[in-house]
């Protein structure tokens, strides 16, 4: 929640995870009432917003695809793994 990266001590070394979060603080950092208000209510900003963030993080190196697609699935989005694939490509 913005202002704050809130990450496990276990995690603070991750700096790909790091990168995955910064890029949610970015993103609700001019919007955060409505942001978050849209990523509790919202399947498909939910999506959005973690396929950014996840992308990021391939980016860096933290996670491959599979993985991060992997990941999704435990967002409650209604979708499966095949289109968390999609969504990360």
């Amino acid at each position: 929640m913005w202002p704050f990266i809130l990450v496990r001590p276990e995690h603070r070394g991750d700096i790909a995870l790091i990168e995955h979060e910064l890029v949610h603080y970015r993103e609700q950092a001019w919007i955060m009432p409505v942001w978050v208000l849209l990523y509790l209510v919202s399947r498909r900003f939910r999506l959005a917003a973690e396929v950014r963030a996840y992308t990021r993080q391939i980016e860096m190196g933290g996670v491959t695809r599979e993985q991060a697609a992997h990941a999704l699935l435990s967002y409650r989005l209604g979708i499966m793994f095949e289109k968390a694939m999609l969504a990360l490509a």
